[in-house]
This record gives structure tokens, C-alpha cells and sequence, in this order.
């Protein structure tokens, strides 16, 4: 038996010799199956999502024309983010968004919130978390400045549209800080750029009218 293992012993290394570069291609073609995967780019293994096509402004009803889709790595998915433009169409936008920016839940008007008046334009500004229970839909407030080189030194009325139920749970920072809350107030459009002017320099103080 010794014998004629060894007999055919040369002819089986003759043959490993003539497979030996098959052999080898085959080994690498394995290890770069099994690493190729992790070196993709996260374009070529990630997840569409919806993002901003252009600059919106808040009040701004999506349609198909301000968005797209771009492809990212799964694991840089926000949690709620968009991932099909036909499930935010038609929806509005509560704040700005910069072009190329994801859709978040919280940059949405609510669906099924009240309907923005025509000629205004939805907002979102801060107030003392103490006004929120004393805000609720409907009612009037006046957006005054501190800086008196804004608003022309007189004040702008606005409307609450929506109170988050956010709003509700702002924290008290401490002792004499009543922490803030952001509510949705309705602005008329020739004011809306004075408002997001203030509202950047944070001089917009929100009184709620009697």
C-alpha cells in the first residue's frame, strides 16, 4: 500500500504544480469576496434618503420638485428620518432647511395640523416655557424686539398655530431661568423676514395679546 501511495506520489505533485496558480487566484478571489463588502463606499452599501433639492423656507409645501433622494451609511440614519419622497409630499415645512439637508419629523408641520392662513407664513419662535399653557391655538401675541433698530420700533402681530407637544415638557433651568420652548406662530409674509432677522440675533420677545 506504501509502495503505491508512493508510486503516485510524483504525479500527484506534478499535478498540484500545473493547478498551483488556479489554486492561488482562487484563494485570493475568496478573501477579497469576503473583505470587499466593508471597503465599498457607504454610496455603494447605504440606505436612500430624503434630503432638501434646494433652500426652504418654513410654510413651504413639499412637492417633488424640492426634493431627492441620496444614499448614506445605515448606521448615519437619524431615527425617523425620511426615506421615500412620497410619504413627506404635500407635507409643509416648519422651519428653514438648507439645501441638501435631511427631512426630520420635527422640521414638519404636523399632519393634520390646522391649515396655514393664505398670505402668512409659519414660524417657529422661542418663548418662557411658564406662557406655553397659556398658548394654546388661536391666540394672539405681539413679537417685539429688544434691539430698537428692528421692527421699526413697533411690534408684529402673530397668531399660534401649533403648540408641540414638546413645548410642554421644556425644563425649568433653574431658579429665576424658566427655560424656553418653541411654539409655531403664523407671521405675515412682508414681516417674515424682519421676524427671521430678530429671531437670529435671538431679540424676539413674544407677549401673549389680552
Amino acid at each position: 500500500m506504501l509502495s503505491r501511495f508512493r508510486a503516485h506520489l510524483p504525479a500527484w505533485r506534478r499535478a498540484l504544480r500545473r493547478r498551483r496558480r488556479l489554486l492561488a487566484a482562487l484563494a485570493v478571489a475568496a478573501f477579497v469576496a469576503a473583505l470587499l463588502p466593508s471597503l465599498l463606499p457607504p454610496s455603494a452599501r447605504g440606505v436612500d434618503v430624503v434630503i432638501a433639492d434646494a433652500a426652504l423656507a418654513p410654510g413651504t409645501v413639499l412637492t417633488r420638485s424640492h426634493l431627492s433622494t441620496t444614499r448614506i451609511a445605515e448606521e448615519l440614519v437619524p431615527p425617523g428620518a425620511a426615506l421615500e419622497v412620497d410619504a413627506v409630499r404635500g407635507r409643509t415645512m416648519r422651519i428653514p432647511l438648507d439645501a441638501g439637508a435631511l427631512l426630520l419629523p420635527g422640521m414638519l408641520v404636523a399632519a393634520g395640523a390646522p391649515a396655514i392662513p393664505e398670505g402668512s407664513v409659519l414660524m417657529a419662535v422661542p418663548v418662557p416655557a411658564v406662557l406655553v399653557p397659556h398658548l394654546p391655538p388661536g391666540t394672539g401675541v405681539e413679537l417685539l424686539s429688544t434691539d430698537p433698530t428692528l421692527f421699526g420700533g413697533t411690534s408684529i402681530d402673530a397668531r399660534v398655530l401649533e403648540v408641540p407637544e414638546s413645548a410642554a415638557e421644556a425644563p425649568v433651568l433653574g431658579p429665576g431661568s424658566p427655560g424656553t420652548a418653541e411654539v409655531l406662530v403664523t407671521v405675515a409674509q412682508d414681516r417674515a423676514r424682519d421676524v427671521a432677522h430678530a429671531l437670529g440675533v435671538g431679540a424676539v420677545v413674544v407677549t401673549v395679546i389680552g
